[in-house]
């Protein structure tokens, strides 16, 4: 029951009634594939098809007692076989086209001239990733070409990774001292004077290739003789080589994010029970602001709509991607991400992304797919007899981090779903499962036994990532306007993130640096308590009619959070005319106490305990917070957001010792916490 994605359900379809199309020729089967949200259009038909007995066919899946009976039942009905005529899958590569990247290559060079930085620079890297692979002399004119671009715009660094990639497909001899200039030029405008010297020296030996003038030659050779004599003799040159020599730091290449070690607090205790299943719990006394999970993902998927933007691989938003040799339809940040994307799953995944984004699946069926592709056929295999095992949370959260069982122990409510619920994810695992099979997943000769073990492994993971999948944001920044937006750009699935239960005021607030994800406290969380996340809903925002049933539809629970059982206002209807004082009695009453703002009486009776309570405790504490407020919102708004973060972590741990949430100080002060968190993590300025 862990989820943040909008949408918890992994097959939509529309009801409307489609045309009937019986034909099952060739010329169908393309037709079908090629439209826009074919699959649910697939899906009418086969029911369609089916007739009077569709229903009743259907509704036998209740009697099937796992899900490779669910398959296997679902295989055998007649008329899913004649419909799988209308779905064939089948690698594409179109976006791979020299002459289509020969015509943007002309209108990037037409942008060059203009001076339009940015629009050439864009459309270069479209020429770039049309180009085939095997095209390598234009591919290396137009990488030259980009680092041109890269200059001019002052993206020194960025413009040596495309130099560097240029040289590494050795760009023609007599015009390669062009690049060794401009490498130069980059370097000395970033003060690497050891790096500036060293490309002028190559500058000057490259121009004996070259077509200049003797004029021209003369001139460039003069300009690079004299740089090179000046930095010799600046002070800061031999300081730089000496400090070069011990890092080794390579400016030219380009890098993937970080991976950060992962981590879970000690704090955090994954627990057990029949009410709330698995969940996470506080070990001993959480502070507002303590990390309690650093975690990576099993797996993670980009949005279609960031594919041409960001790193398939580590999700970073990236200016020189690298593109897949065979496709054009996924980029990387890094050579290094390439690899690794294509020796884990891109390559059961090339040429079949479009068809996945073109069937209308949801990412959900995507992260079902990669989760299968991650790892080689046997790997499965083997595993099978063993997935089922039940395991302890102990047990779970120490299996290897690429372990399958990990999510495959996760919720998947299977004792409520319906047999058309069944239907659908088993007609979406056997599509996925044909894609797997089109990229080569089961080798030249697939075996109908070792297909269907997929295709209900893969059943199996659309269940559970209904209930379990986390978005991947990016926080867009407008510097002009000051706003900010936290923005969805893949899913993923965080085994360990995935067993904290839901709270409409929930104690934690993640963020994400590339697809790693960090969870950290927004408020104090008393030992033994439960460490709860957030699914969507907040009560801040949402009435808790509609909460209720989001929470229902979705993730098909009932919450019971201390939110909706009081009946939290949401944060504009929260009372002004009130302070909500804890009770300090010494016999730990939990009673809140209200008092106006205008009471001049500072001990107060708790109607709950009737011990006396001395209110000018908190009285002073609002007080001294209103100017620590002031302070971390100055901080946050010049953009220090450790500092403002420190600040505000001390004005939550200040409020929440003598005042008792929910009053609109407290919510805006646990805002701005997680603001400063958002900062820390992934961030995009759009302006």
């Amino acid at each position: 029951m862990k989820c943040v994605l909008g949408s918890g359900s992994c097959l939509q379809y529309s009801s409307a009634i489609l045309a009937d199309c019986q034909d099952s020729s060739i010329t169908s089967k393309i037709l079908l594939g090629q439209k826009t949200g074919f699959f649910a259009e697939y899906y009418l038909k086969l029911k369609d098809q089916a007739g009077a007995n569709c229903e009743s066919d259907i509704a036998k899946l209740a009697t099937c007692k796992s899900d490779e009976e669910r398959v296997a039942y679902v295989e055998k009905l007649p008329w899913v076989q004649a419909g799988d005529a209308n779905l064939v899958v089948n690698q594409e590569f179109a976006g791979k086209n020299a002459a289509l990247a020969a015509e943007i290559k002309e209108r990037a060079t037409a942008a060059f001239k203009a001076k339009k930085w940015l629009e050439a620079m864009m459309l270069y890297t479209r020429s770039y990733v049309a180009l085939p692979s095997e095209n390598v002399a234009e591919i290396r004119i137009v990488l030259a070409n980009r680092s041109a671009t890269l200059y001019h715009m002052q993206k020194y660094q960025e413009c040596l990774i495309d130099i560097k990639r240029a040289l590494d497909l050795e760009y023609p001899k007599d015009l390669i001292y062009k690049l060794y200039e401009r490498q130069a030029r980059c370097y000395m405008a970033l003060k690497d004077y050891p790096h500036t010297i060293a490309s002028f020296k190559k500058c000057i030996t490259a121009m004996d290739d070259s077509t200049l003038s003797s004029d021209k030659r003369a001139k460039l050779n003069l300009d690079a003789m004299t740089m090179i004599k000046m930095l010799q003799h600046d002070p800061r040159t031999a300081k730089q080589e000496a400090k070069q020599l011990k890092q080794k730091i390579a400016l030219d290449q380009a890098k993937p994010v970080k991976l950060e070690d992962e981590f879970v607090s000690p704090l955090v205790r994954i627990d057990s029970n029949r009410q709330e299943g698995r969940f996470a719990r506080a070990a001993a006394d959480v502070r507002a602001g303590d990390e309690l999970l650093v975690e990576r993902p099993f797996v993670s998927v980009l949005l279609e709509k960031y594919a041409k933007t960001h790193c398939e691989n580590c999700f970073v938003r990236t200016v020189v991607p690298v593109a897949c040799p065979r496709c054009a339809d996924v980029l990387y940040c890094s050579e290094q991400c390439r690899e690794e994307a294509a020796k884990k799953y891109h390559k059961y995944e090339c040429g079949i992304v479009p068809i996945i984004w073109r069937s209308g699946a949801s990412i959900n069926n995507h992260i079902a797919l990669r989760i299968l592709a991650s790892r080689p056929l046997d790997y499965f295999l083997n595993l099978k007899t063993t997935i089922d095992e039940v395991l302890t949370p102990e047990q779970l959260v120490s299996l290897p981090k690429d372990d399958f069982r990990r999510v495959a122990q996760l919720e998947r409510h299977q004792g409520e779903r319906q047999p058309s619920n069944f239907f659908q994810h088993v007609l979406m695992a056997r599509f996925l499962t044909q894609c797997l099979r089109a990229g080569g997943y089961f080798g030249s000769e697939p075996k109908p036994e070792q297909v269907s073990v997929i295709c209900s492994l893969v059943l199996r993971c659309l269940q559970f990532i209904q209930f379990n999948t986390h978005e991947v944001a990016e926080l867009h920044k407008f510097s002009s306007s000051g706003q900010e937006k936290s923005i969805f750009i893949g899913g993923a699935i965080y085994p360990t993130l995935a067993l904290f239960n839901h709270s409409c005021d929930p104690g934690v607030v993640r963020y994400f640096r590339g697809t790693t994800i960090h969870i950290n406290s927004v408020r104090p969380i008393e030992a033994g308590l439960p460490i709860n996340e957030n699914y969507g809903p907040m009560y801040t925002q949402d009435e808790r009619s509609d909460r209720q049933a989001r929470l229902k539809e979705l993730y098909w629970f009932e919450c019971s959070c201390d939110a909706c059982i009081d009946n939290w206002p949401k944060f504009d209807d929260l009372p002004r005319d009130v302070i909500r004082f804890r009770c300090d009695a010494p016999n730990n009453c939990s009673a809140v106490i209200e008092v106006p703002p205008s009471c001049n009486d500072f001990m107060v009776k708790c109607v709950t305990c009737g011990e006396i309570t001395n209110i000018l405790k908190g009285l002073k504490v609002m007080q001294d917070t209103e100017m620590m407020t002031r302070t971390a919102k100055r901080l946050y708004e010049t953009g220090e957001y450790s500092k403002a973060l420190s600040k505000f972590t001390d004005l939550i741990r200040i409020m929440y010792e003598v005042l008792a949430p929910p009053f609109p100080d407290f919510c805006e002060t646990q805002q701005h916490l997680k603001d400063c968190f958002l900062n820390l993590g992934n961030v995009y300025t759009l302006d």
